[in-house]
């Protein structure tokens, strides 16, 4: 079977599609002394060792190790040769150490296109660069970034104008963004949702379940140490711009809850939820950031300042699978339009929470690609700058087993693992193998009728397979459950939240067990 190129659309109850997991890109941070001035980063003279596209994997390198004026700087597998060593000076000059260059831009050439060489340092503008805080790499003299043509062995390098994209994202001498303490997430183990309630709109009970009590809590704590709070904020506005003030008795509420999972020793997961995916008022488009930025900015100092008191139990997630309903490749992470927005919204996310000191000021931060796609939305994530930031992506792979869209799979027999372990080795490849973490903050699939009954065993085999899977790689993984307890479409409960028992143990007890 091949996997599906579109993800299933969004509906008012569940959502999940094929969103496959996560990112790219970082931003780049030097590894001797940084010093931020207006937003961009400049290193110390005497910092050695590798860029990194964030892309592609591979590094920058003068081809064929040349060490004359003119030779082709591109990308290469990484072989710890002198022709990928780069030495990023006070002067903002790239010295090639190994050739005694400096990266230039070919003829002093301001032009969307022109290419990167070796030359003689020689001070000008067009060996000017700064490697700024969202891991794009400008060239000042002509204000366009520093661009890979390509992600393939031999892909030169060139100034294009800066897009926010993948080919435009560096590590620079082996720092990226995100990551932090690994210790921290070592005590996470398995995750359940909280789902279609207070992310249901208008009201927590509004979409058929009731209100959320302490013995389901405590019930979830049983099996589970993470707790992720899907909610949706917009409802609960009593003003539009530009306070967009939430009421205190919703944050009242949300805080009941918050509490009890940290009384059980819990770490609970906040986030923005279906304030973006569809029509609503988050769309990360080109179009709509003068509107979508201001509102989310207000919501988010709001959201930190309030739970600042909370402890490092409580995490926040920027956003949940933001996408542009009007946009292009929806369901499949979006595109240019889209990419340079999301970035720039996660920058604000962490922007703001930071801004607000105190617990937040270290307090782990989960930002998100658009669609939390795994493919090419996570090939176009920047992930900001600095400690304590991990990458949010959903797997609902495929969507023919996870849902009861045609072809309908109903048995999980292990010969289609490549698909949702071909999103976990991405995540991998993208975001763990560079120390940043990676959470799933959803995945799961309904629940079908099966010979007479119904295919949770078969579930139980998918859900544990994922989450061991994912853990081989040291990523975390988050069961969707939205509270839907038959048999059929969107069928995703685990737990009777009316009788406050679980529904399916056996899929429950499987997970925990693949967690460790």
């Amino acid at each position: 079977m091949t996997q599906p190129t579109h993800q299933h659309p969004e509906r008012r109850r569940r959502h999940p599609w094929r969103a496959v997991a996560a990112w790219t890109a970082a931003a780049a941070l030097i590894t001797a002394t940084l010093s931020a001035i207006g937003g961009t980063a400049s290193a110390a003279t005497g910092a050695t060792g590798t860029i990194t596209g964030q892309q592609s994997g591979r590094c920058v390198d003068a081809q064929s190790a040349g060490t004359a004026n003119g030779t082709v700087v591109q990308l290469y597998d990484c072989n710890g040769t002198g022709a990928q060593q780069w030495q990023v000076r006070s002067d903002g000059s790239v010295l090639n150490p190994n050739s005694g260059r400096c990266l230039d831009v070919t003829g002093a050439g301001t032009a969307n296109g022109t290419r990167v060489q070796l030359y003689d340092c020689n001070g000008t503008g067009a060996q000017h660069w700064q490697v700024r805080a969202d891991g794009s790499v400008l060239n000042a003299t002509s204000g366009r970034c520093l661009d890979a043509n390509g992600s393939a062995n031999g892909s030169y390098l060139q100034i294009w104008d800066c897009a926010g994209s993948g080919n435009q994202h560096w590590t620079v001498n082996g720092s990226s963004g995100g990551g932090g303490d690994n210790a921290f997430w070592s005590q996470i183990h398995a995750g359940w949702n909280l789902g279609n309630s207070f992310d249901a709109t208008p009201c927590e009970t509004c979409w058929g379940n009731p209100a959320t009590t302490k013995p389901m809590i405590d019930l979830i704590a049983t099996k589970f140490n993470y707790l992720r709070i899907p909610v949706t904020w917009y409802p609960h506005m009593t003003s539009g711009a530009p306070n967009y003030t939430v009421d205190p008795a919703f944050f009242a509420r949300l805080k009941q809850v918050v509490d009890w999972a940290i009384a059980d020793n819990m770490y609970v997961d906040v986030n923005v939820h279906h304030d973006g995916g569809g029509g609503n008022w988050l769309t990360p488009s080109t179009g709509a950031m003068g509107t979508t930025e201001p509102e989310f900015t207000a919501l988010w100092r709001q959201i930190a300042t309030y739970f600042n008191g909370e402890s490092d139990h409580l995490l926040f997630e920027a956003m949940n699978e933001p996408q542009d309903a009007n946009g292009g490749n929806r369901y499949g992470g979006g595109t240019s339009d889209n990419w340079g927005p999301i970035n720039t919204l996660n920058q604000d996310f962490v922007n703001t929470v930071r801004a607000t000191g105190g617990a937040n000021a270290t307090r782990w931060l989960i930002v998100v690609p658009y669609g939390a796609n795994a493919q090419t939305g996570a090939d176009n994530l920047a992930v900001p700058a600095g400690a304590n930031i991990a990458v949010s992506v959903h797997t609902y792979n495929p969507w023919a087993f996870c849902s009861t869209t045609a072809p309908n799979y109903v048995t999980w027999d292990g010969s289609m693992n490549y698909l949702p372990d071909g999103d976990v080795d991405n995540a991998n490849r993208l975001f763990t193998s560079r120390g940043i973490p990676v959470i799933w903050t959803e995945y799961g699939a309904t629940v079908k009728p099966y010979n007479g009954g119904d295919n949770s065993a078969q579930v139980a085999n998918f859900e544990s397979h994922i989450t061991s899977y994912a853990a081989q790689h040291g990523q975390k993984t988050v069961v969707w459950d939205n509270g839907s307890i038959g048999v059929g479409d969107d069928q995703f409960g685990l737990m009777n939240r009316n009788s406050v028992q679980w529904q399916h143990s056996n899929i429950v007890n499987a997970i925990q067990a693949a967690a460790g």
